[in-house]
């Protein structure tokens, strides 16, 4: 997926939902595993119809606020192994997800996606970015931080224009 369309199909995927809630998941004491932890704890926006959270390493434990929140579109951010050079950007859907290795959690995605999915009665989507290495370390990999923080910008960008208009 280029740089354009991943911004495109996050912008559908959006829509015209008023929840939104985007999850960081990883372990930062892995290396770019940390990506979606440092994703999520570097977005600079506030609005009350935006759920910003951390999730570590346990996703589904946040369900439940999750679901009290009413998110109609929650946006999972991961380190995802899809075989491809390091800091591909893909969206992928639970019915897509079956094929991408996501070791470092204890359910695999697609079961979270549709557990979060009947729990909330929203959709959900996974940004996955193909990791350099998740080695045990502190911070992410240069080519990897590079890519984080261009989506840090974009998720800004997106989330005035959908707020604002």
């Amino acid at each position: 997926m280029t740089d354009q369309n991943f911004e495109i199909a996050l912008k559908e995927f959006i829509g015209d939902a008023k929840k939104i809630a985007i999850l960081g998941i990883g372990n930062d004491l892995r290396t770019d595993d940390g990506l979606g932890p440092f994703i999520v704890n570097s977005i600079k926006f506030d609005n009350p119809n935006v759920m910003i959270e951390n999730v570590g390493s346990v996703p589904e434990g946040f369900a439940r606020p999750l679901a009290e929140f009413g998110a109609k579109r929650v946006i999972m951010i991961d380190a995802a192994d899809m075989r491809k050079p390091p800091g591909h950007i893909e969206l992928v859907t639970k019915d897509r997800i079956g094929g991408i290795n996501i070791s470092t959690h204890s359910m695999p995605l697609s079961f979270l996606m549709m557990y979060l999915e009947q729990e909330t009665g929203g959709k959900t989507i996974l940004l996955g970015v193909q990791p350099e290495s998740i080695q045990f370390g502190e911070g992410l990999n240069p080519e990897i931080q590079e890519v984080a923080e261009d989506i840090i910008d974009r998720f800004e960008r997106l989330l005035k224009e959908h707020y604002e208009d």
